[in-house]
Order: structure tokens, then C-alpha cells, then sequence
């Protein structure tokens, strides 16, 4: 599914796509970026029958990413705000988009869910809706990508973290705490929860990635 084409699918208005654009890239974003969203999509299958819940989670997902280091969970917590604010009557839209919800506290309650799910993928998390876990398994596509490809990943990675962690700690402490995050992903029972075909090749890049620090 590619951007555009989820912007229909759910209704968005104009106003609310630019925002989400202007957020997505922002200067300090390299891994945390449009083409982000764009990979996501590209394997979220069109015909899912919650689809509609998927793509505003993934769309709004990392819409605040500081460029500033913040505690653990802020920036899913204020993206979540960003998407009840823009998913009302604040912006001048008569309702809330999406052309099958009504604007539903259910619904709004499972995206919510899946985004404040996403600031645990260290976590084996228990009781995710399967909408949920489809999400988590799409933002961790790129782990489970070819060789080559997880590299450009990872240097787009290392990118933005310099910048946003250079400004509190030195280079080397950033190295050793994403070397800490991929160790933790590996020491979780599974890394996908419905895709489990990308399990070995992510954990194998995993594993290369970290000795690539030793």
C-alpha cells in the first residue's frame, strides 16, 4: 500500500496529511521518517479487514519523535495525543476521518493501543489485539531485511540517534546503548508476533549488528 493511498483509504484530510508530512521530515529524522512509514505500508496487505485501524497507527505512530533525548514512552504518549487531537472537530473537520468509523471510542481505543504498544518492543507484550501485533511485526520490518539492505537501515539509525543523543551523551555511550536495545530485542521469546517467516533473518542481522560493535 503506498502513502497516498492510504491517506483515501482512511479519509484524511488535506490539512491533517500535511501536518503528518511536515512531522515525518523534520531535519534530525533519518530512520524515523516518511520512508518509515512507506516500508510499513508496503506490507500491510490492502484487503486486511481491520485495516483502517492499522494504517492510522502506523500513520501516526512516530508523528512526535523529539529531537531531543525523553523518557522512555514520551514521544508514543504525545503521538497519541497528536492523533485524538487531529482526529476531531479541532482542525475544522465536521468528523472524525476514516470512511468505516464513526469516530468510536472502540475504535479510537485500538489505535491507541497499538501505538502505545509500540514503545515495548523489548517487551514480549501479552493481551495485544491481532491488528495490534500485525503493527509491531511492520515496525520491525526492517530488521528482518536482507543483509545489505538492514545495513542502510542501521546506518539511518545511527544517523539519528547521534543527533538526538549527542546533545546529552558522548558518542560512545550511544554506540553502547543501542548495542543494550538489540541485545534485549534478542533475549525476547519472539520478535513477531503474526510474521513469524521474518523471525531468523532478523535475529541473524541482530546478531551481526551487535558483533559489529565488539
Amino acid at each position: 500500500m503506498l502513502l497516498e493511498e492510504a491517506f483515501e483509504k482512511v479519509g484524511m484530510p488535506f490539512i491533517v496529511q500535511t501536518r503528518l508530512k511536515e512531522c515525518y521530515t523534520q531535519p534530525h529524522r533519518h530512520y524515523h521518517n516518511l520512508e518509515h512509514l512507506r516500508e510499513m505500508l508496503k506490507w500491510l496487505p490492502r484487503s486486511h479487514n481491520e485495516a483502517e485501524i492499522a494504517i492510522e497507527a502506523i500513520l501516526f505512530h512516530d508523528i512526535v519523535h523529539s529531537s531531543i533525548p525523553t523518557a522512555p514512552g514520551l514521544n508514543e504518549a504525545l503521538s497519541i495525543a497528536e492523533y485524538l487531537f487531529y482526529n476531531t472537530k479541532a482542525m475544522a473537520i465536521d468528523t472524525p476521518f476514516g470512511t468505516n468509523n464513526d469516530g468510536s471510542l472502540e475504535f479510537e481505543r485500538r489505535v491507541i493501543e497499538t501505538i502505545n504498544a509500540t514503545s515495548r518492543h523489548t517487551e514480549d507484550q501479552q493481551y495485544l489485539s491481532e491488528v495490534a501485533k500485525l503493527v509491531l511485526d511492520l515496525d520491525l520490518v526492517t530488521f528482518s531485511a536482507p543483509w545489505d539492505e538492514y545495513l542502510v537501515w542501521k546506518e539511518r539509525a545511527e544517523k539519528e540517534n547521534n543527533i538526538v543523543w549527542l546533545t546529552k551523551y558522548q558518542q560512545s555511550d550511544i554506540k553502547r546503548g543501542r548495542c543494550l536495545f538489540l541485545q534485549t530485542l534478542l533475549k525476547r521469546n519472539r520478535l513477531y508476533y503474526i510474521k513469524t517467516e521474518w523471525e531468523a533473518q532478523a535475529r541473524l542481522n541482530i546478531q551481526k549488528d551487535i558483533d559489529c560493535y565488539a
